[in-house]
């Protein structure tokens, strides 16, 4: 039965937007169709269209980003079995806004932003059957826009047992993308979190976390499970991966507040690259072993007990460690994609050493975002001014650490 929907005013769209929908967009949502195609032998549709005021109550929704603070690639090593594997990981303040409401199809409608988060007047959708051969082929579809979020619907239904589809808007973006802060991840705990509030499913954040890592491997991703931690928001959490065992997940409290931001370095980088370099190479390269084994965890370990003592100094002193174990263990392993010049360029500019503690490579490092650990609130404000200043084309975005006390109630001086 044919059941693709071909309605005039998708059809219509999608001719008036064959000149704008950003790659960079295109990429962030797992996979990116070409602009203006629909195929007539699917049991969905994909299509860009103009916004449009939406009626209707559902659950209100945001996620952040994921910043890894250490331990990056820690994760998929540690399933290895040789080492265990640490990470420290808190939200960024940007992420995904969202509403949702039930809906007898899975339908996501997405605002398409520029590469720096700005209103673009777009929106991009996909209508699918609520069906689980469906939504296993439209994740599998390389070229489907939206296959993370489907990849994450086949999880809600086939493995968390959601009755009925939904439809989710997604009404706010100013996450960085592709830029190492999950902002793939985010998505996919966005529509787990979506399924769970409009169907009470009562589910566990382990379990909402398990459902999105399943939905994007599901679409061919080597990602790990350290990015699906952006469920829980501003809380730094301390991730433990073992082999063939969900992670282990311990909430930190700051005893300080720790000033930080983070930057885009407006470069490129292709994580699939960097991770199929370095698991190629992981299980016959000693030195990378040990780089995310036991020196991993011996940063991390001096890590968070710095951030368990709100030490923001000794917090920097250990990200400049850590990037030099990165560059000088883990690096020549992906040398191509990990020369990172706008990185190594912007952690060596001497006009903001004043106002920070040190800084590092974010994620999988490359050309994406790069993390620093500031001085106080007014060396963080002058050294964002003095970065865009001297690199235009970067952003920066500011992220406090709260005290414990602080946790629920957001900054105070930051």
């Amino acid at each position: 039965m044919e059941v693709f929907r071909r309605t005039p005013r998708c059809h219509l769209a999608l001719e008036a937007a064959q000149g704008g929908v950003s790659g960079i967009v295109r990429a962030r949502a797992g996979g990116g169709r070409r602009r203006g195609s629909q195929r007539a032998d699917t049991r969905w549709s994909t299509c860009d269209m103009a916004d449009e005021e939406r009626a209707g109550d559902g659950a209100e929704l945001f996620v952040p980003g994921r910043l890894c603070l250490f331990g990056e690639h820690s994760d998929w090593a540690a399933e290895h079995g040789l080492y265990p594997g640490y990470c420290l990981v808190i939200g960024t303040d940007q992420g995904l806004s969202a509403r949702a409401r039930p809906a007898d199809r899975f339908v996501v409608e997405s605002l398409v932003p520029d590469q720096h988060g700005r209103p673009t007047g777009r929106t991009r959708r996909i209508d699918c059957e609520w069906d689980a051969d469906t939504l296993r082929a439209a994740a599998r579809d390389q070229s489907e826009f939206f296959r993370y979020c489907a990849g994450t619907a086949h999880q809600m239904r086939s493995r968390f047992g959601a009755p009925g589809g939904i439809d989710l808007q997604i009404t706010g973006m100013d996450l960085p993308l592709r830029k190492g802060v999950s902002s793939s991840a985010a998505v996919c705990i966005l529509v787990a979190k979506a399924f769970n509030a409009v169907h009470d499913l009562g589910l566990f954040p382990h379990e909402m976390m398990e459902a999105a890592y399943r939905g994007e491997k599901l679409t061919g991703s080597q990602c790990g499970r350290m990015d699906q931690a952006c469920i829980y928001g501003k809380t730094p959490v301390l991730l433990t991966f073992q082999k063939a065992a969900a992670p282990r997940i311990e909430p930190i409290f700051p005893a300080g507040e720790v000033c930080m931001f983070f930057v885009d370095l407006a470069g490129t980088k292709d994580t699939v690259k960097i991770l199929g370099d370095l698991q190629a190479a992981y299980s016959h390269r000693d030195e990378l072993q040990r780089a995310l084994g036991v020196e991993n965890e011996r940063i991390v370990r001096g890590a968070y007990r710095a951030l368990s003592d709100g030490d923001a100094a000794k917090l920097g002193r250990l990200m400049l460690e850590a990037q030099e174990n990165f560059d000088t263990r883990i690096a020549p392993h992906s040398a191509e994609q990990l020369k990172s010049p706008l990185l190594h360029k912007l952690l060596a500019f001497d006009d903001i050493a004043e106002h920070i503690h040190g800084g590092k490579g974010v994620g999988s490092q490359g050309d994406g975002t790069v993390q620093f650990v500031a001085r106080s609130p007014e060396d963080r404000d002058a050294a964002m001014a003095k970065i865009v200043g001297a690199f235009p084309q970067m952003q920066c975005f500011p992220l406090t650490i709260w005290r414990l006390a602080e946790a629920r109630q957001g900054p105070q001086n930051c």
